[in-house]
């Protein structure tokens, strides 16, 4: 916009830069410090602690993003350019519809059963099985992980009515997929279709013959089956598929056995650049594929000598060159050579190998796109059997990506897509000094393309997505427009609150997908939908049809324009939990006022802003992180950040107390490895943490003088659910985070509200924390040790951090006297502790070691209670015990913690100490072969996990970017 000078006074020019000044605007810039850490899992949606998507694979169209374990959401893109279609995003192959599913694929379904050797016809459908129990399958012996219901006799029948859509019928294949444990026999409509013998097996799968189907079209069908279980383990699981089309594979030229070819061929050693496509091949003999010895599949001519020679002219469609992916299929037996066009694509060396594939890459097929080429391939064979054969294919291209960028908020890929550079980016605004932004259930996917030949392209983007197996049985998904925007809506109708609990949670709310910008969308047959979007380059016309499983966008692309085009993705879990009877709503929704379409007008209205400050808040990070412990940590921190607060959900109860809550409220213990993240970026949300653990030990439900573990999982917070008591522990974890809270504010407000429990865990810890005898810890996983060390030093941290409170809230009396006996203590605690070149982990275990990563807070609150000459001797002493992926959690195993590794490296103000410490864990993350979001508990002598992944402490890296603060 241009002011002219002529039209204003100065009044109107200092106005406007007052209103410039509120206003605050973030420049939007999309440069990244980027990072190369190959991340174990690269965080793409993340919405609700129940709806959290991950790339598994380095390349984003491997493989489906999964919930971090294995259930995929089907979600795909694609690029059209100039006609041409390549996949970004998302596998190829379409997941098969589960009309009835098994809990193999860790999904609920019900049948009736009996041990008690049924009545003639219990197969049929009009059979009478209402003395049979109604339970929850797969039926199994105990140690079958996929049993719900446990089956101990020798035999068992199961009967389980299924609802078939009859459009399925007529239009998909329908199988049927099983497991067994021993002899097996199964029924639809009363027709046998499997009998297996005595075997045992699972994941088996039979199509349905015709016969079956048409005893289906009602919509109903009846499966029974009955197992016989003559030794060892036992099992009964199945379930009724229908299969997905995949995008068509044209057989430009097929291999033998597809169809039939003719080739010239020579057993002579041919002339010079015989494999040239201009090459004279009229004397070779023409014969029919496959060329080899009898004993081969689909021979017709024979070849008997050590050499042959063969050439198979083509003629094809030149778009094909252009516009697919063309391939080569190919056996041969024994060494091979092959070209296309004069070019070498196969060399095998002496090995024999049928029905292989290579990609014909873009440098043969320029030669390709005049429409003719000659495959050319020689054959040597050295002994035994000899065959050559080979085709030609095409498919949908796969778009080349050429980096992933995993920042704090966001994850970004570049992709190659013929002439055109797609960037893609998945944007969580996790802003934590902004909570209505915070609070928002809405991520952000943008995409923006720019021409790499400065040439004028047509470029459309394509999103297609399956969420019904993703967000469970009963779903509907509708789309619909509302005040500009195009949504897809899924969920199932009629929720009742609280009712069929599910723990994944993803059964309750609804997920959306949409945007304001021009886009057109449809619902269908997934290979219809792209078929119709490869032709036309949108979804205008596309039929209406009664597959209403996937749901498909269209955009055409801006190119090279300075601002992304995108989608919004969000979820509305309509309440977050029930919290000591009261049903508390989401944050950005805390009245019940506020619908999904006001959700997303506020996230369009603000996606340029927040866009900006996402990416500002990604490069300050990094430059921070980088500062306080090099690259390779800001890299980690980068990673951990999405991870933790994903984690979270936010909300006010009835008094306006704001709420900040993980699924399983607390433990508290899972809430202090992550605070230093929040001390960081926003105290309140330490306070919004602890807040339902004041409020539980303040309303006289709990009666206990310390802190209780957790107050149950989500969606019933009640009080304490998990395990016994952890007094010292969770005493501790309180005092120190509420004088961690006082430390970064500069008061101590927040500890005065909160005195008498303060005080009353103080009290506790004076009298229970110099040995804790026998209590448990929060790495009890590792085993029971009484007189933990560890476990005391936070005891003694804890009574300390309460006089640093009362020094603050000017409680001088209070002051002095806790802060002298944690200093009595701290020397107590040396003396029993003492190993000569360290401490030990346990006090009456001479021989013992283990990490004191919570003698940080000594450091980082000021207390000073611990001679230098502790922490020197540890953080020493650690590193004479380190292996490749870092040093054991104590001298019981092999294995760590990473959040108390990076506390442990924290102990000292030393950043090469600290470095020291921190980069195998970077290592690891780099190099683990256990694909999942980051794991806090991995082998330090391998590259494999232990357990605890996609946990919220890993906000426990930010410990050194807390200290710089």
């Amino acid at each position: 916009m241009r002011i002219y000078k002529t039209l204003m006074n100065k009044t109107f020019i200092y106005l406007l830069i007052a209103v410039l000044v509120a206003c605050k605007s973030t420049p939007y810039s999309d440069e990244t410090t980027k990072s190369d850490l190959r991340a174990p899992a690269y965080p793409l949606l993340t919405l609700h602690p129940h709806v959290k998507l991950w790339s598994m694979t380095d390349e984003l169209n491997k493989q489906n993003m999964t919930f971090g374990g294995s259930t995929q959401l089907p979600f795909v893109g694609f690029l059209r350019v100039d006609g041409a279609m390549y996949r970004f995003m998302g596998s190829k192959e379409l997941p098969m519809q589960a009309i009835a599913p098994m809990a193999l694929d860790h999904e609920k379904w019900e049948g009736k059963f009996t041990s008690l050797v049924p009545d003639e016809g219990w197969e049929q459908p009009d059979f009478d099985d209402k003395y049979w129990q109604l339970s929850e399958g797969a039926f199994g012996t105990p140690g079958m992980w996929e049993a719900r219901t446990q089956w101990t006799s020798s035999n068992i029948w199961v009967r389980r009515e299924v609802e078939v859509d009859p459009y399925l019928l007529e239009h998909k294949k329908i199988y049927l997929r099983y497991s067994h444990d021993d002899v097996f026999q199964l029924y639809i409509n009363g027709k046998q279709l499997v009998n297996t013998g005595y075997d045992w097996g699972a994941n088996f799968k039979v199509e349905v013959p015709d016969s079956i189907l048409q005893t289906m079209k009602s919509g109903k069908a009846l499966i029974a089956a009955h197992c016989e279980n003559r030794v060892g383990g036992g099992l009964v699981d199945f379930g009724l598929f229908a299969e997905e089309p995949t995008m068509p594979v044209e057989k430009v030229a097929p291999i033998s056995y597809e169809k039939e070819w003719t080739g010239r061929y020579t057993m002579e050693q041919p002339q010079e650049n015989w494999e040239a496509k201009e090459f004279d091949d009229t004397t070779w003999t023409e014969g029919q594929a496959a060329f080899g010895t009898d004993d081969q599949r689909n021979v017709h001519t024979p070849w008997f000598s050590p050499n042959i020679w063969v050439r198979r002219e083509l003629t094809f469609d030149p778009a094909l060159a252009k516009n697919k992916q063309l391939y080569l299929r190919y056996s041969h037996d024994d060494v091979f050579q092959l070209y296309v066009n004069g070019m070498q694509l196969v060399s095998t060396g002496y090995e024999w190998k049928s029905d292989l594939r290579v990609n014909i890459p873009d440098s043969i097929a320029e030669t390709m796109k005049d429409g003719k080429a000659v495959i050319a391939a020689h054959c040597e064979n050295r002994m035994g059997g000899a065959l050559v054969d080979f085709g030609l294919y095409a498919e949908l291209r796969e778009a080349e990506q050429t980096s992933v960028d995993v920042q704090a908020t966001q994850t970004h890929y570049t992709f190659e897509c013929g002439d055109v550079e797609l960037k893609l980016s998945f944007t969580a605004p996790y802003l934590l000094d902004d909570l209505e932004t915070l609070a928002r259930p809405v991520n952000y996917i943008s995409y923006q393309a720019k021409a790499l030949d400065g040439k004028e392209h047509d470029v459309v983007v394509y999103f297609e997505i399956d969420p019904h197996k993703a967000f469970r049985a009963g779903q509907s998904t509708q789309i619909y427009e509302k005040d500009g925007l195009a949504l897809m809506k899924t969920g199932q109708e009629n929720q009742k609150l609280w009712v069929d609990k599910e723990k994944d949670g993803r059964s309750w709310g609804y997920f959306y997908l949409g945007t304001k910008d021009d886009v057109t969308c449809a619902q269908g047959d997934a290979a219809e939908m792209r078929a119709y979007f490869m032709k036309e380059g949108d979804l205008k016309q596309m039929r209406k049809s009664a597959e209403k499983r996937y749901a498909a966008f269209a955009q055409k692309l801006d190119m090279n324009s300075d601002f992304p085009q995108h989608l919004t993705a969000a979820f509305d879990g309509l309440y977050t939990m029930a919290y000591f009877g009261e049903d508390l709503r989401p944050y950005w929704n805390k009245d019940g006022k506020s619908s999904i379409e006001d959700l997303y007008a506020d996230a369009e209205k603000d996606y340029k802003e927040v866009m900006a400050k996402c990416y500002a808040f990604d490069r300050q990070l990094m430059a921070d992180a980088y500062l306080a412990g090099g690259k390779e940590y800001a890299e980690l921190c980068a990673l951990a950040y999405r991870q933790s607060v994903s984690a979270f959900q936010m909300s006010e109860d009835s008094d306006g107390e704001l709420l900040y809550f993980t699924p399983q409220v607390g433990p508290v213990d899972e809430y202090y490895p992550a605070s230093p993240l929040y001390l960081r970026y926003n105290p309140d949300l330490v306070k919004a943490m602890l807040n339902p653990f004041f409020y539980y030990s303040e309303s006289g439900k709990w009666g206990k003088p310390f802190p209780p573990h957790d107050l149950g999982g989500y969606p019933i917070v009640n009080g304490q659910t998990i395990g016994g008591d952890m007094p010292v522990e969770e005493a501790g974890n309180g005092l120190i985070m509420t004088a961690a809270i006082a430390k970064i504010e500069k008061n101590a407000s927040y500890a005065e509200k909160h005195w008498k429990t303060l005080t009353q865990w103080a009290e506790y810890l004076l009298e229970n924390g110099t040995d804790t005898g026998d209590q448990l810890t929060t790495d009890n996983f590792a085993g029971d040790c009484p007189h933990h060390a560890n476990l005391s030093a936070k005891g003694v941290l804890g009574i300390a951090a309460y006089a640093r409170l009362a020094e603050m809230l000017n409680k001088k009396e209070e002051a002095e006297k806790y802060m002298n006996a944690a200093g009595e203590m701290a020397k107590e605690w040396e003396m029993a502790a003492y190993a000569g070149d360290h401490y030990r982990l346990a006090f009456d275990q001479p021989d013992s070691w283990g990490m004191k990563y919570n003698l940080v807070w000594d450091r980082l609150l000021g207390l000073n209670l611990f001679p230098e000459r502790v922490i020197q001797k540890e953080t020493d002493f650690y590193l004479t015990k380190m292996n490749e992926f870092g040093c054991p959690l104590d001298s019981r195993h092999s294995y760590t913690k990473v959040d108390w590794t990076v506390w442990t490296a924290s102990l000292s103000a030393d950043r090469m100490q600290f470095r020291k410490l921190m980069l195998p864990l970077h290592k690891f993350m780099n190099e683990t072969t256990d694909r999942t979001p980051m794991a806090d508990l991995i082998n330090t002598d391998g590259k494999t996990i232990v357990g605890f992944t996609g946990r919220t402490v890993v906000g426990a890296y930010f410990i050194r970017l807390l200290e710089k603060e």
